[in-house]
Protein backbone atom coordinates (compact mmCIF):
# COMPACT_ATOMS: atom_id res chain seq x y z
CA UNK A 1 0.00 0.00 0.00
CA UNK A 2 2.91 2.08 0.96
CA UNK A 3 4.83 1.75 -2.08
CA UNK A 4 1.91 2.19 -4.39
CA UNK A 5 1.28 5.48 -2.59
CA UNK A 6 4.57 6.67 -3.07
CA UNK A 7 4.77 5.20 -6.71
CA UNK A 8 2.10 7.53 -7.46
CA UNK A 9 3.24 11.11 -7.80
CA UNK A 10 6.33 9.85 -9.90
CA UNK A 11 4.02 7.78 -12.30
CA UNK A 12 1.78 11.19 -12.48
CA UNK A 13 5.13 13.31 -13.49
CA UNK A 14 6.32 11.34 -15.91
CA UNK A 15 2.64 11.26 -17.25
CA UNK A 16 2.27 14.87 -17.42
CA UNK A 17 5.82 15.11 -19.10
CA UNK A 18 5.08 12.76 -21.90
CA UNK A 19 1.39 14.27 -22.44
CA UNK A 20 3.33 17.69 -22.62
CA UNK A 21 5.94 16.74 -24.80
CA UNK A 22 3.09 15.27 -27.12
CA UNK A 23 1.28 18.18 -27.05
CA UNK A 24 5.02 20.73 -27.91
CA UNK A 25 5.13 18.39 -30.82
CA UNK A 26 1.24 19.24 -31.81
CA UNK A 27 1.59 22.58 -31.56
CA UNK A 28 5.07 22.39 -33.63
CA UNK A 29 3.40 19.97 -36.58
CA UNK A 30 0.33 22.29 -36.72
CA UNK A 31 2.15 25.81 -36.70
CA UNK A 32 4.78 23.70 -40.00
CA UNK A 33 1.36 23.11 -41.70
CA UNK A 34 -0.27 26.38 -41.57
CA UNK A 35 3.65 27.69 -42.59
CA UNK A 36 3.51 25.42 -45.33
CA UNK A 37 -0.08 26.05 -47.02
CA UNK A 38 -0.22 29.97 -45.77
CA UNK A 39 3.10 30.07 -48.68
CA UNK A 40 1.75 27.54 -50.89
CA UNK A 41 -1.58 29.92 -51.34
CA UNK A 42 1.25 33.05 -51.37
CA UNK A 43 2.71 31.17 -54.58
CA UNK A 44 -0.94 30.55 -55.70
CA UNK A 45 -1.19 34.38 -55.74
CA UNK A 46 1.78 35.55 -57.12
CA UNK A 47 1.72 33.69 -60.11
CA UNK A 48 -1.54 32.91 -60.78
CA UNK A 49 -1.24 35.62 -64.01
CA UNK A 50 1.87 34.12 -65.44
CA UNK A 51 0.07 30.55 -65.58
CA UNK A 52 -3.93 30.99 -65.56
CA UNK A 53 -3.97 34.97 -66.62
CA UNK A 54 -1.67 34.90 -69.57
CA UNK A 55 -3.29 32.94 -72.27
CA UNK A 56 -6.34 36.01 -71.64
CA UNK A 57 -4.06 39.21 -71.19
CA UNK A 58 -6.21 40.36 -74.49
CA UNK A 59 -9.29 40.38 -71.83
CA UNK A 60 -7.62 43.67 -70.40
CA UNK A 61 -5.11 44.81 -73.60
CA UNK A 62 -6.06 43.28 -76.94
CA UNK A 63 -3.44 42.93 -80.13
CA UNK A 64 -0.26 43.23 -77.49
CA UNK A 65 2.97 42.06 -79.32
CA UNK A 66 5.21 39.63 -77.48
CA UNK A 67 8.07 41.97 -76.44
CA UNK A 68 4.46 44.78 -75.16
CA UNK A 69 2.82 41.45 -73.59
CA UNK A 70 5.95 40.64 -71.81
CA UNK A 71 5.70 44.14 -70.44
CA UNK A 72 2.30 43.96 -69.35
CA UNK A 73 2.80 40.55 -67.55
CA UNK A 74 6.06 41.81 -65.76
CA UNK A 75 3.72 45.02 -64.91
CA UNK A 76 0.98 42.97 -63.14
CA UNK A 77 3.45 40.28 -61.33
CA UNK A 78 5.76 43.88 -60.66
CA UNK A 79 2.85 45.23 -58.87
CA UNK A 80 2.35 42.54 -56.50
CA UNK A 81 6.01 42.35 -55.90
CA UNK A 82 6.35 46.01 -55.02
CA UNK A 83 3.60 45.85 -52.28
CA UNK A 84 4.99 43.53 -50.61
CA UNK A 85 7.93 45.65 -49.08
CA UNK A 86 4.69 47.43 -47.81
CA UNK A 87 3.05 44.99 -46.57
CA UNK A 88 6.45 43.05 -44.64
CA UNK A 89 6.95 47.13 -42.98
CA UNK A 90 3.59 46.96 -41.45
CA UNK A 91 2.73 43.45 -40.48
CA UNK A 92 6.36 42.30 -39.42
CA UNK A 93 5.57 45.02 -36.88
CA UNK A 94 2.44 43.98 -35.47
CA UNK A 95 3.73 39.81 -36.09
CA UNK A 96 6.97 41.13 -33.69
CA UNK A 97 4.69 42.37 -31.08
CA UNK A 98 1.41 41.14 -31.07
CA UNK A 99 1.77 37.58 -32.44
CA UNK A 100 2.68 35.95 -35.69
CA UNK A 101 -0.23 33.63 -35.82
CA UNK A 102 -2.36 36.79 -35.47
CA UNK A 103 -0.50 38.55 -37.89
CA UNK A 104 -0.76 35.59 -40.13
CA UNK A 105 -4.31 35.00 -40.51
CA UNK A 106 -5.61 38.01 -41.11
CA UNK A 107 -3.04 38.38 -44.01
CA UNK A 108 -4.19 35.36 -45.43
CA UNK A 109 -7.57 36.48 -45.15
CA UNK A 110 -6.27 39.81 -46.83
CA UNK A 111 -5.29 38.02 -50.13
CA UNK A 112 -7.84 35.76 -49.83
CA UNK A 113 -10.64 38.90 -50.48
CA UNK A 114 -8.30 40.52 -53.30
CA UNK A 115 -8.23 37.36 -55.09
CA UNK A 116 -12.23 36.99 -54.93
CA UNK A 117 -11.96 40.48 -56.38
CA UNK A 118 -9.85 39.69 -59.43
CA UNK A 119 -12.28 37.34 -60.17
CA UNK A 120 -14.63 39.97 -60.82
CA UNK A 121 -12.63 42.41 -62.96
CA UNK A 122 -14.44 43.67 -66.18
CA UNK A 123 -12.56 43.66 -68.99
CA UNK A 124 -11.25 46.44 -71.95
CA UNK A 125 -14.58 45.81 -73.92
CA UNK A 126 -16.73 46.59 -70.71
CA UNK A 127 -14.78 49.95 -69.35
CA UNK A 128 -11.66 50.46 -71.66
CA UNK A 129 -8.63 48.79 -71.56
CA UNK A 130 -6.91 51.77 -69.34
CA UNK A 131 -9.31 51.03 -66.85
CA UNK A 132 -9.33 47.53 -66.74
CA UNK A 133 -5.71 47.21 -66.72
CA UNK A 134 -5.45 49.40 -64.12
CA UNK A 135 -8.16 48.04 -61.85
CA UNK A 136 -5.92 44.80 -62.27
CA UNK A 137 -2.62 46.12 -61.09
CA UNK A 138 -3.87 47.91 -58.36
CA UNK A 139 -5.42 45.07 -56.58
CA UNK A 140 -2.49 43.26 -57.03
CA UNK A 141 -0.07 46.09 -55.82
CA UNK A 142 -2.89 45.73 -52.74
CA UNK A 143 -2.57 41.77 -52.85
CA UNK A 144 0.47 42.21 -52.58
CA UNK A 145 0.63 43.91 -49.27
CA UNK A 146 -0.81 41.31 -47.65
CA UNK A 147 1.44 38.73 -49.27
CA UNK A 148 4.14 40.51 -48.09
CA UNK A 149 2.70 40.20 -44.50
CA UNK A 150 1.97 36.48 -44.06
CA UNK A 151 5.50 35.71 -44.69
CA UNK A 152 6.91 37.65 -41.82
CA UNK A 153 4.51 35.42 -39.51
CA UNK A 154 4.17 32.15 -40.54
CA UNK A 155 8.24 30.99 -41.50
CA UNK A 156 9.42 32.53 -38.24
CA UNK A 157 6.83 31.25 -36.01
CA UNK A 158 7.16 27.56 -37.90
CA UNK A 159 11.36 27.80 -37.86
CA UNK A 160 11.22 29.07 -33.98
CA UNK A 161 9.55 25.68 -33.35
CA UNK A 162 11.89 23.86 -35.32
CA UNK A 163 14.40 21.15 -33.70
CA UNK A 164 18.13 23.07 -34.35
CA UNK A 165 19.56 19.83 -36.23
CA UNK A 166 16.59 19.94 -38.55
CA UNK A 167 15.80 23.65 -38.81
CA UNK A 168 16.99 23.79 -42.65
CA UNK A 169 15.17 21.08 -44.17
CA UNK A 170 12.09 22.39 -42.14
CA UNK A 171 12.65 25.92 -44.03
CA UNK A 172 13.23 24.43 -47.47
CA UNK A 173 9.47 22.22 -46.74
CA UNK A 174 7.67 25.34 -45.82
CA UNK A 175 10.05 26.64 -49.01
CA UNK A 176 9.20 24.18 -51.54
CA UNK A 177 5.52 25.08 -51.12
CA UNK A 178 6.41 27.83 -53.71
CA UNK A 179 6.52 25.30 -56.07
CA UNK A 180 2.83 23.55 -55.37
CA UNK A 181 1.46 26.92 -56.25
CA UNK A 182 1.53 26.97 -59.59
CA UNK A 183 1.36 23.43 -59.75
CA UNK A 184 -2.02 23.39 -58.47
CA UNK A 185 -2.83 26.34 -60.84
CA UNK A 186 -1.31 24.27 -64.06
CA UNK A 187 -3.74 21.76 -62.73
CA UNK A 188 -6.60 24.32 -62.36
CA UNK A 189 -5.76 25.53 -66.10
CA UNK A 190 -5.92 21.86 -67.29
CA UNK A 191 -9.11 21.03 -66.13
CA UNK A 192 -10.84 24.94 -67.09
CA UNK A 193 -9.61 24.37 -70.55
CA UNK A 194 -11.61 20.80 -71.15
CA UNK A 195 -14.73 22.67 -71.04
CA UNK A 196 -13.39 26.37 -71.69
CA UNK A 197 -11.29 26.45 -74.86
CA UNK A 198 -9.24 29.27 -75.66
CA UNK A 199 -9.57 30.50 -79.17
CA UNK A 200 -9.61 34.57 -79.52
CA UNK A 201 -10.91 37.47 -77.35
CA UNK A 202 -14.17 35.95 -77.35
CA UNK A 203 -13.87 32.49 -76.06
CA UNK A 204 -15.00 30.98 -73.04
CA UNK A 205 -11.69 30.97 -71.51
CA UNK A 206 -10.88 34.55 -72.21
CA UNK A 207 -14.12 35.70 -70.63
CA UNK A 208 -14.78 34.03 -67.82
CA UNK A 209 -12.67 30.80 -67.35
CA UNK A 210 -9.75 32.34 -66.10
CA UNK A 211 -11.63 33.35 -63.27
CA UNK A 212 -11.91 30.36 -61.93
CA UNK A 213 -8.71 29.75 -60.53
CA UNK A 214 -8.72 33.16 -58.81
CA UNK A 215 -11.89 31.84 -56.74
CA UNK A 216 -10.60 28.58 -56.13
CA UNK A 217 -7.63 30.63 -54.95
CA UNK A 218 -9.94 32.89 -52.51
CA UNK A 219 -11.63 29.67 -51.22
CA UNK A 220 -8.83 27.59 -50.33
CA UNK A 221 -6.75 31.24 -48.48
CA UNK A 222 -9.90 31.64 -46.35
CA UNK A 223 -9.85 27.85 -45.48
CA UNK A 224 -5.95 28.43 -44.32
CA UNK A 225 -6.89 31.00 -42.24
CA UNK A 226 -9.59 29.97 -40.73
CA UNK A 227 -7.15 27.01 -39.28
CA UNK A 228 -4.35 29.09 -38.53
CA UNK A 229 -6.71 31.18 -36.52
CA UNK A 230 -8.27 28.29 -34.66
CA UNK A 231 -5.35 25.51 -34.35
CA UNK A 232 -2.15 27.14 -34.07
CA UNK A 233 -0.41 28.74 -31.50
CA UNK A 234 2.74 31.26 -31.06
CA UNK A 235 6.13 29.12 -30.25
CA UNK A 236 7.60 29.44 -26.57
CA UNK A 237 10.47 31.17 -27.60
CA UNK A 238 8.20 34.32 -28.72
CA UNK A 239 6.01 34.07 -25.59
CA UNK A 240 8.79 34.19 -23.62
CA UNK A 241 10.87 37.14 -25.05
CA UNK A 242 10.48 40.53 -24.55
CA UNK A 243 8.44 42.70 -27.01
CA UNK A 244 10.25 46.04 -28.47
CA UNK A 245 8.32 49.08 -29.06
CA UNK A 246 9.76 49.50 -32.39
CA UNK A 247 11.28 46.74 -34.32
CA UNK A 248 12.20 48.11 -37.39
CA UNK A 249 14.21 50.18 -35.66
CA UNK A 250 15.77 47.87 -33.23
CA UNK A 251 16.69 45.71 -36.31
CA UNK A 252 18.27 48.08 -37.93
CA UNK A 253 21.02 48.68 -35.84
CA UNK A 254 24.28 46.85 -34.84
CA UNK A 255 24.75 43.10 -35.83
CA UNK A 256 20.67 43.05 -37.01
CA UNK A 257 21.71 46.07 -38.86
CA UNK A 258 24.23 44.27 -40.89
CA UNK A 259 22.73 40.62 -41.06
CA UNK A 260 19.64 42.46 -42.83
CA UNK A 261 22.10 44.16 -45.30
CA UNK A 262 23.38 40.62 -46.23
CA UNK A 263 19.93 39.03 -46.49
CA UNK A 264 18.55 42.14 -48.50
CA UNK A 265 21.38 41.31 -51.29
CA UNK A 266 20.94 37.30 -50.99
CA UNK A 267 17.10 38.12 -51.69
CA UNK A 268 18.03 40.75 -54.47
CA UNK A 269 19.97 37.71 -56.56
CA UNK A 270 17.44 34.68 -55.77
CA UNK A 271 14.75 37.30 -56.99
CA UNK A 272 16.69 37.88 -60.25
CA UNK A 273 16.88 34.38 -60.76
CA UNK A 274 13.39 33.24 -60.07
CA UNK A 275 11.50 35.86 -62.14
CA UNK A 276 13.28 34.60 -65.01
CA UNK A 277 11.77 31.06 -63.85
CA UNK A 278 8.44 32.28 -62.94
CA UNK A 279 7.39 35.03 -65.95
CA UNK A 280 9.42 34.95 -68.19
CA UNK A 281 10.14 31.14 -68.76
CA UNK A 282 6.67 30.87 -69.61
CA UNK A 283 6.66 33.44 -72.07
CA UNK A 284 9.59 32.02 -74.00
CA UNK A 285 7.89 28.64 -73.65
CA UNK A 286 4.96 30.09 -75.60
CA UNK A 287 6.71 31.68 -78.14
CA UNK A 288 7.90 28.40 -79.59
CA UNK A 289 6.58 27.21 -82.70
CA UNK A 290 3.39 24.93 -82.26
CA UNK A 291 3.50 25.34 -78.01
CA UNK A 292 0.08 26.01 -76.62
CA UNK A 293 -1.21 27.73 -73.27
CA UNK A 294 -2.42 23.70 -72.56
CA UNK A 295 0.92 22.43 -73.32
CA UNK A 296 1.79 25.17 -70.59
CA UNK A 297 0.19 24.02 -68.04
CA UNK A 298 1.25 20.51 -68.31
CA UNK A 299 4.80 21.02 -68.45
CA UNK A 300 3.94 23.21 -64.99
CA UNK A 301 2.25 19.99 -63.82
CA UNK A 302 6.19 18.44 -64.01
CA UNK A 303 8.27 20.92 -63.50
CA UNK A 304 7.22 21.55 -60.40
CA UNK A 305 8.64 18.16 -58.72
CA UNK A 306 12.28 18.85 -59.24
CA UNK A 307 12.21 22.62 -58.18
CA UNK A 308 10.56 20.71 -55.20
CA UNK A 309 13.73 18.07 -54.57
CA UNK A 310 16.28 20.94 -55.30
CA UNK A 311 14.49 23.19 -52.06
CA UNK A 312 14.74 19.76 -50.20
CA UNK A 313 18.30 18.58 -51.32
CA UNK A 314 20.12 22.07 -50.90
CA UNK A 315 17.68 22.48 -46.86
CA UNK A 316 19.19 18.98 -46.47
CA UNK A 317 22.64 19.55 -46.98
CA UNK A 318 22.70 23.07 -44.98
CA UNK A 319 21.72 20.56 -42.31
CA UNK A 320 25.04 18.54 -42.82
CA UNK A 321 27.45 20.21 -44.01
CA UNK A 322 26.33 23.99 -43.50
CA UNK A 323 24.05 27.02 -44.79
CA UNK A 324 27.03 28.95 -46.53
CA UNK A 325 28.97 26.24 -48.26
CA UNK A 326 24.77 24.31 -49.33
CA UNK A 327 24.66 28.42 -50.63
CA UNK A 328 27.72 28.38 -52.43
CA UNK A 329 27.30 25.08 -53.95
CA UNK A 330 23.39 26.49 -54.98
CA UNK A 331 24.37 29.88 -56.36
CA UNK A 332 27.29 28.26 -58.37
CA UNK A 333 24.44 25.77 -60.08
CA UNK A 334 22.53 28.81 -60.66
CA UNK A 335 25.50 31.13 -62.25
CA UNK A 336 26.48 27.92 -64.90
CA UNK A 337 23.51 25.77 -65.32
CA UNK A 338 20.38 28.45 -65.91
CA UNK A 339 21.46 30.76 -68.52
CA UNK A 340 22.23 27.75 -70.76
CA UNK A 341 18.86 26.24 -70.58
CA UNK A 342 17.08 29.30 -70.95
CA UNK A 343 18.69 30.75 -73.61
CA UNK A 344 17.67 27.27 -75.21
CA UNK A 345 13.95 27.98 -74.52
CA UNK A 346 13.77 30.85 -75.93
CA UNK A 347 15.99 30.60 -79.02
CA UNK A 348 13.11 28.42 -80.19
CA UNK A 349 15.76 25.92 -81.67
CA UNK A 350 14.08 23.19 -79.60
CA UNK A 351 11.08 21.43 -80.42
CA UNK A 352 8.75 19.35 -79.20
CA UNK A 353 6.97 19.51 -75.12
CA UNK A 354 8.79 16.91 -74.05
CA UNK A 355 12.09 18.62 -75.17
CA UNK A 356 11.06 21.79 -73.67
CA UNK A 357 9.70 20.77 -70.31
CA UNK A 358 12.88 19.15 -69.93
CA UNK A 359 14.74 21.79 -70.18
CA UNK A 360 11.94 23.85 -67.97
CA UNK A 361 12.75 20.94 -65.40
CA UNK A 362 16.56 21.60 -65.30
CA UNK A 363 16.22 24.91 -65.08
CA UNK A 364 14.19 25.07 -62.14
CA UNK A 365 16.16 22.82 -60.39
CA UNK A 366 18.91 25.15 -60.79
CA UNK A 367 17.50 28.38 -59.76
CA UNK A 368 15.45 27.66 -56.67
CA UNK A 369 17.95 25.95 -54.47
CA UNK A 370 19.29 28.84 -52.76
CA UNK A 371 15.70 29.45 -51.58
CA UNK A 372 15.71 25.95 -49.65
CA UNK A 373 18.36 27.04 -47.39
CA UNK A 374 17.42 31.13 -47.15
CA UNK A 375 14.69 30.51 -44.67
CA UNK A 376 16.89 29.08 -42.03
CA UNK A 377 19.56 31.07 -42.60
CA UNK A 378 18.25 34.49 -42.77
CA UNK A 379 15.94 33.46 -39.55
CA UNK A 380 18.88 32.47 -37.51
CA UNK A 381 20.22 35.79 -38.40
CA UNK A 382 18.07 37.97 -35.83
CA UNK A 383 16.94 37.83 -32.15
CA UNK A 384 13.30 36.66 -31.51
CA UNK A 385 12.34 40.43 -30.85
CA UNK A 386 13.15 41.60 -34.12
CA UNK A 387 13.20 38.41 -36.44
CA UNK A 388 9.85 38.62 -38.46
CA UNK A 389 10.84 42.30 -38.92
CA UNK A 390 14.18 41.04 -40.13
CA UNK A 391 12.94 38.37 -42.17
CA UNK A 392 10.14 40.12 -43.91
CA UNK A 393 10.97 43.08 -44.63
CA UNK A 394 14.59 41.64 -45.95
CA UNK A 395 12.57 39.25 -47.80
CA UNK A 396 10.42 41.70 -49.21
CA UNK A 397 11.75 44.49 -50.04
CA UNK A 398 14.50 42.52 -51.95
CA UNK A 399 11.70 42.30 -55.09
CA UNK A 400 12.03 46.17 -55.61
CA UNK A 401 15.00 46.27 -58.41
CA UNK A 402 14.26 42.90 -59.45
CA UNK A 403 10.71 43.85 -60.33
CA UNK A 404 11.39 45.50 -63.22
CA UNK A 405 12.86 43.16 -64.89
CA UNK A 406 10.51 43.07 -67.89
CA UNK A 407 12.47 46.69 -68.75
CA UNK A 408 16.19 45.38 -68.04
CA UNK A 409 15.15 42.82 -70.60
CA UNK A 410 14.14 45.02 -72.99
CA UNK A 411 17.13 46.99 -72.38
CA UNK A 412 19.34 44.17 -72.48
CA UNK A 413 17.88 43.33 -75.88
CA UNK A 414 19.17 46.72 -77.43
CA UNK A 415 23.12 45.02 -77.02
CA UNK A 416 22.24 40.95 -77.35
CA UNK A 417 19.77 38.86 -78.97
CA UNK A 418 17.08 39.02 -76.31
CA UNK A 419 16.93 35.28 -75.78
CA UNK A 420 19.86 35.45 -73.99
CA UNK A 421 18.53 38.16 -71.43
CA UNK A 422 17.40 36.45 -68.97
CA UNK A 423 20.35 33.92 -68.66
CA UNK A 424 22.28 36.96 -67.99
CA UNK A 425 19.93 38.29 -65.46
CA UNK A 426 19.65 34.75 -63.37
CA UNK A 427 23.40 34.77 -63.52
CA UNK A 428 23.98 37.91 -62.22
CA UNK A 429 21.41 36.80 -59.51
CA UNK A 430 23.62 33.79 -58.86
CA UNK A 431 26.50 36.09 -58.19
CA UNK A 432 24.61 38.59 -55.92
CA UNK A 433 23.44 35.47 -53.48
CA UNK A 434 27.06 33.83 -53.81
CA UNK A 435 28.63 37.55 -52.53
CA UNK A 436 26.08 38.00 -49.95
CA UNK A 437 26.99 34.47 -48.65
CA UNK A 438 30.39 35.30 -48.12
CA UNK A 439 30.04 38.40 -45.73
CA UNK A 440 28.33 37.02 -42.90
CA UNK A 441 28.52 34.15 -40.45
CA UNK A 442 27.86 30.63 -40.34
CA UNK A 443 24.63 29.68 -38.10
CA UNK A 444 23.35 26.39 -38.66
CA UNK A 445 22.82 23.89 -35.48
CA UNK A 446 22.68 26.63 -33.12
CA UNK A 447 20.09 26.53 -31.00
CA UNK A 448 17.56 29.48 -30.90
CA UNK A 449 17.23 30.10 -27.25
CA UNK A 450 21.28 29.93 -27.07
CA UNK A 451 21.45 32.37 -30.53
CA UNK A 452 18.76 34.76 -28.75
CA UNK A 453 21.60 35.43 -26.01
CA UNK A 454 24.46 36.14 -29.01
CA UNK A 455 22.41 37.75 -31.18
CA UNK A 456 19.66 39.72 -28.78
CA UNK A 457 23.14 41.04 -26.84
CA UNK A 458 24.94 42.18 -30.14
CA UNK A 459 22.11 43.87 -31.95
Amino acid sequence: MSANTESEPVNSESDSATASGRTYKQRRRRAIASAWAGFAIDSFSIYVVSTALLPAMGYFQAKLSAEQLSIFVGMTLGATLLGRPLGALIFGHFADTIGRRRVGSITIYGFGTVSFLMACLPGAEAIGATLATSLLIGLRFVEGIFLGGEYTAATPMALEYAPPKRRGLIGAMIQCSASFGPFVVAILVTLVLTFAPNAGLHSPYVQWGWRIPFIIGGVLAFIVAFYLRRQVEDSNIFKETARSKAPLRQMLKGKSGRAFIQSYFMMTGIFFASNMLGSVMPQFLLKNKGYTASDLAHTQLITAWPAVASYLLYGFLSDKIGRKRALYIAAGVTIVVSPITLYLIGSGNVHGWLNLTLLGCLTGFAIVGSFGVLPAYINERFSTAVRSSGWGVAYSTAVIVPSFFAYYQVWLGHIMPFAWTAGVMTALGGLFILFASMSGPETHGLDMHALEKVVGAES
